[in-house]
């Protein structure tokens, strides 16, 4: 039997060998590992390694190929990431095949396919995802373990806040009356009003004219400047710095007049602290456009909405004063949206979100219609036929920064420390480039690729354990926890699960693989669900998406 195995072995190693040709993947890689274990069995029985006849030598030189050939055949370990964790495809160019590790049958992935095309040029790209059955010709994809994180708060959390002194003056006594042109559309209205109350840092005035008084309730009145004085304009110093006083009389005008609603409920008007080259009106002085409660109709006319508003706007003010104004620009290239979402983070941070949620869920209920680039090219103007999506991702986006940065934290007493957010803002804010350009100073990303996938990841897997998921292990892919303001009690944070005022959050639409429309935004993001199949130890799925979108793709176990 011993000279059997002597004579016969290379034999069997060749026909083997020369056989695999016909043979498919799963079999030719079983007749390879045949090959092998019978030519190591050769050996250790005293055969010897190789025939001395010609034949032989062939046969050990197609073995040697055999081995080397099955061993490329079995290919990469299917990914396997742990739950919560993100792995970004490696220079995934063209059609590749995916195959994920689903031992227990119980996995669920999500993909997100991100345009890195930030131009703003609009438009969308084709992708193709598809669950692969069998064998596929794409190659195996190979990834690597997301980590870091284009922004993190090591630097902000260090930097120290510079201390402002806050401007004075003398202001106008209660009763005093003065002259304010309001702009009217594409017209403007000259109209009297009167100081009905001053505090300490702001003076309400009421539109007296005539033919559109504002009526103002007293009691309104008190609590809207205490609350002005105490707790909004205090804390949006803290987190946006102080603001300008052109005028010198250290407070800022809060005028109520019913024509502001024509144009919108507020608003904050540059022309009056800077006379660009076309402001057709300017009233010299630090002015926020406030429509009187009475001609708003509920549920936006109470207390709490009028100061979220007011809010918001004076976000604006401060942005203004220190981009423009300190800096002598000689215009305000700031993206709009990126000034709406920095208006709208001020309605958060500052503790009166309540609306804000509503503009959330349009940005989130449309991501698949956004693009990042809406929201970084310098000097985009207003889009009325996408206004809502526009301000809730802008939003997101902007709170995503701050969160990253390191956010910050509401003490009991009502103060605001920084950790970190309120510096990065400011760095912002602060800077005499635009804030795109700024950001990509500060994150050493000048395309920005890196910022914008970091923040189409986090969009698309936090507060997933609200639905059954786990957390993302990155913190940056993850929202801030939301807390609940100690004094107003509303939420400060983005919980893009939360439920508000009978409605529902449920993050941005995440399509099953199956469904996929093969079209992505560019410069936005696709987000796939890929679940395990019971009973098999793996699934697969093949990507491709156009060259066009600057794609990169990112998966993450969420369960």
């Amino acid at each position: 039997m011993r000279e059997y195995w002597l004579v016969h072995p290379n034999s069997l190693v060749d026909f083997l060998a020369r056989s695999t040709a016909r043979l498919d993947r799963q079999s030719r890689i079983l007749a390879h590992a045949w090959a092998a274990a019978l030519s190591t069995l050769f050996v250790a029985c005293g055969g010897p390694i190789a025939n001395p006849d010609a034949d032989g030598a062939v046969s050990d030189a197609i073995a040697a190929d055999a081995l080397s050939e099955a061993a490329a055949e079995v290919g990469p370990p299917a990914l396997a990431p742990a739950p919560g964790e993100a792995l970004e495809l490696v220079a995934a160019t063209g059609p590749v095949r995916v195959r994920l590790a689903t031992p227990t049958g119980s996995e669920r992935h999500v993909v997100i396919i991100g345009s890195t095309d930030l131009s703003g040029n609009g438009g969308a790209a084709a992708y193709r995802a598809r669950i692969v059955e069998g064998s596929s010709t794409a190659p195996d994809a190979t990834a690597r373990t997301l980590a870091g994180c284009a922004i993190t708060p090591d630097r902000w959390r260090a930097m120290m806040l510079p201390v402002e002194t806050p401007p004075s003056g003398m202001a106008p006594a209660v009763g005093t009356e003065r002259m304010f042109t309001v702009p009217v559309g594409a017209g403007s209205e000259v109209i009297t009003a009167r100081a009905i109350a001053v505090g300490e840092r702001a003076v309400v005035w009421a539109d007296v004219t005539a033919a559109h008084p504002a009526n103002m309730d007293p009691a309104f009145v008190a609590e809207f400047l205490r609350d002005f004085d105490n707790v909004i304009l205090p804390r949006e110093r803290t987190v946006f710095g102080m603001e300008s006083d052109i005028d010198g009389d250290g407070r800022i005008a809060l005028l109520f007049t019913s024509l502001t609603y024509r144009t919108a409920v507020a608003y904050f008007r540059g022309c009056d602290i800077v006379q660009f080259p076309g402001c057709r009106v300017v009233n010299r002085g630090e002015i926020l456009y406030l429509t009187p409660p009475s001609a708003i109709p509920p549920p936006y006319n109470t207390p709490a909405a009028i100061k979220e508003t007011l809010a918001h706007e004076l976000g604006h003010l401060i942005h203004f004063g220190r981009k423009v104004l300190r800096n002598r620009l000689a215009s305000w290239a700031d993206n709009s949206y990126l000034v709406e979402g920095i208006g709208a983070l001020a309605q958060d941070t500052i503790g009166y979100q309540s609306g804000n949620l509503y503009v959330t869920l349009a940005g989130l209920n449309r991501f698949g219609d956004f693009s990042l680039g809406d929201i970084l090219v310098d000097g985009a103007p207003y889009d009325p036929m996408r206004d809502g999506l526009l301000r809730g991702d802008a939003y997101l986006f902007v709170r995503w920064l701050y969160d990253r940065a390191g956010g910050d934290m509401a003490a009991s007493d009502g103060t605001i420390a920084s950790r970190g957010g309120p510096a990065l803002l400011r760095t912002l804010m602060d800077s005499p480039r635009s804030i795109t350009r700024e950001l990509q100073m500060v994150t050493m990303s000048p395309e920005l690729g890196d910022v914008a996938m970091d923040f189409f990841t986090a969009v698309g897997l936090s507060n997933r354990e609200r639905i059954g998921d786990v957390a993302a292990t990155n913190p940056c892919f993850r929202y801030l926890p939301v807390q609940a303001d100690p004094i107003t009690m509303r939420p400060r944070g983005a919980d893009l699960f939360a439920s508000f005022h009978g409605m529902m959050k449920n993050g941005p639409e995440t399509t099953p693989i199956a469904m996929a429309d093969g079209s992505v935004t560019v410069g936005g993001a696709e987000f796939l669900l890929v679940e395990a199949v019971a009973g098999q130890r793996e699934v697969s799925f093949e990507i491709d998406v156009d060259a066009t979108a600057m794609a990169r793709v990112r998966i993450a176990r969420v369960r």
